[in-house]
């Protein structure tokens, strides 16, 4: 039997379906997957009232990773009581997460409060520090953590056995009413082969219902997973046509752009959806990411 699962749409920059948060409920409250960003805070309130639950009910957060997106709002939930579960090497940059807004404010600069907000630490007290594999259980929910590194060293998929499995950005991006899976190809900690380790894996665990931060529930998870290993096995040799000529970051990421359009193009992907997937995964971060990529582990 499937769980309940809730979507909320963070509304994140007044768009529809870039950012999602997930509310499980369980015998004594419910659990969120993610936090979103501390700018979208009155969206995810707004959505857990609507599920009729308040901020007090939400007893633990499940985060995929660190990156804003994902747990800007961590630790002010955990303020209001929430705990606050993290892979290890993400762990203590939810205690002093000073390191990690200096390194996205050098990249956003003054539009950091505009597209972030506050993010604030986790107590110490309020963490909790998934191992590979642990289940932590939650009245009559049990949690499976799996660490699935590739986008990030630090990011798990939370699953429910036999049901549905929250990827984070492991499972890449796709918009609701569409096929087309889109990876986010960011720095620093891109590697394509433990990208492609971490798929297998989550395809090995037979999940039926996918559920990637950006943005919605899908039921097709094995259909899903292939299409994002896929997009990994192209995207790798991609890069081994393209950078033996030594683009520079700016040359590629122009061709990181014709590269992925066309892909959405072949999938059917209107203009104004692709907009979408672009506030979601900003394509110049991913022609970063690639660049730093292949000059550290493939050049």
């Amino acid at each position: 039997m499937s769980r309940k699962v809730h979507t909320i749409d963070l509304n994140f920059l007044n768009r529809e379906d870039a950012i999602a948060a997930y509310l499980i409920p369980h015998s004594e409250g419910a659990v969120l997957v993610e936090s979103g960003p501390g700018s979208t805070i009155s969206a995810l309130q707004a959505g857990i009232e609507e599920q009729g639950f308040t901020l007090n009910d939400i007893t633990h957060v499940f985060l995929s990773h660190i990156h804003l997106d994902h747990a800007g709002a961590a630790g002010w939930l955990a303020e209001r009581g929430a705990q606050i579960c993290v892979h290890p090497v993400g762990a203590r940059h939810m205690l002093s997460p000073e390191k990690l807004i200096a390194s996205a404010t050098r990249i956003y600069k003054d539009k950091m409060e505009m597209l972030w907000g506050e993010f604030l630490a986790v107590p110490e007290d309020k963490l909790i520090i998934a191992e590979d594999g642990q289940e932590v259980s939650v009245g009559d929910l049990i949690m499976v953590a799996i660490h699935t590194p590739g986008h990030a060293e630090h990011h798990i998929s939370w699953g429910i056995k036999d049901d549905i499995v929250f990827t984070g950005d492991i499972g890449g991006v796709r918009m609701p009413g569409y096929d087309y899976v889109r990876l986010p190809f960011v720095p620093p900690e891109l590697h394509l082969g433990k990208w492609h380790a971490s798929l297998e894996k989550l395809l090995a665990m037979k999940f039926k219902r996918i559920a990637p931060t950006h943005s919605s529930i899908f039921d097709d998870a094995e259909r899903h997973l292939k299409a994002a290993l896929s997009s990994v096995n192209e995207a790798s040799h991609w890069l081994e046509e393209i950078m033996p000529t030594e683009p520079t970051v700016d040359e590629l990421g122009r061709k990181v752009v014709i590269w992925m359009k066309e892909q959405a193009q072949i999938e059917g992907i209107s203009e104004e959806t692709l907009q979408v997937y672009e506030i979601a995964n900003p394509l110049h971060m991913s022609s970063v990411g690639l660049a730093r990529y292949w000059k550290k582990f493939r050049s």
